[in-house]
């Protein structure tokens, strides 16, 4: 089979930059869809280890991905490439089959097959997004279970408190108070004893007044009266 050979281009950069165009030039990479692992290599079907292992040092220089060959090309096709050479080389190696090189291309099989691997990266896809929306549930009506259990004891703690509060603010309260009544106890007891006692003073003082008074009226009366000699005469 013929090779059109892909045309050399120079080499903008440096004299001292590295340019592959001349192995570019000497190994295209085949332009049909399904190439064999000899039209990739660019060897007859007789080719030795040995030249089979330098051709495949030499399309891995030009071919990697990181290679100043086919910058102008997408990274998707670069890896494609040398996934293929990869592939051709363990194949004229003997270590994988070269049976399903050389079988004719179906298309209506590959679409099946695209599609199929379609179909199960989606049901996959589907699959994680179901767990994960399951594990999610599942934490919510966890976190709903641990909510609803622990309202009863916030309920209980804060009626407990409550009844703590309730219980404790008399025996705080109740002494300041205490104290306060029975010094107004006190003090209204002291000025009963007070009235009382002036109550009592008054009425001495009134006595005595009194019995002056009349002492004074007798001794008054005494010397007004006229003595008896007197009178006689």
């Amino acid at each position: 089979m013929h090779f059109r050979p892909r045309p050399s281009f120079a080499c903008p950069h440096s004299r001292n930059a590295r340019c592959a165009s001349t192995s570019t030039s000497s190994f295209p990479y085949p332009t049909h869809p399904r190439p064999t692992p000899h039209q990739i290599f660019h060897l007859q079907p007789g080719a030795t280890q040995n030249q089979i292992k330098a051709r495949y040092y030499e399309l891995v220089r030009i071919y990697h991905p990181d290679a100043p060959f086919g910058r102008d090309l997408s990274p998707a096709i670069r890896r494609s490439r040398f996934q293929s050479i990869t592939a051709a080389y363990d194949a004229l190696r003997g270590k994988t089959s070269l049976a399903h090189w050389h079988q004719p291309v179906d298309p209506y099989r590959a679409e099946l097959e695209r599609r199929r691997r379609a179909r199960a990266a989606y049901d996959a896809s589907r699959r994680r997004s179901e767990h994960a929306q399951q594990e999610d549930q599942a934490r919510a009506q966890a976190w709903a279970a641990t909510t609803n259990q622990t309202w009863p004891d916030r309920i209980i703690l804060f009626v407990g408190i409550l009844a703590l509060g309730a219980g404790l603010g008399p025996l705080m309260v109740w002494p300041s108070y205490s104290a306060s009544h029975q010094a107004h106890l006190t003090a209204a007891q002291n000025l009963a004893q007070a009235r009382k006692e002036a109550r009592e003073f008054g009425e001495e003082r009134r006595r005595e007044i009194r019995r002056r008074v009349e002492e004074y009226n007798a001794l008054k009366a005494a010397q007004e009266k006229p003595p008896e000699d007197e009178q006689r005469s």
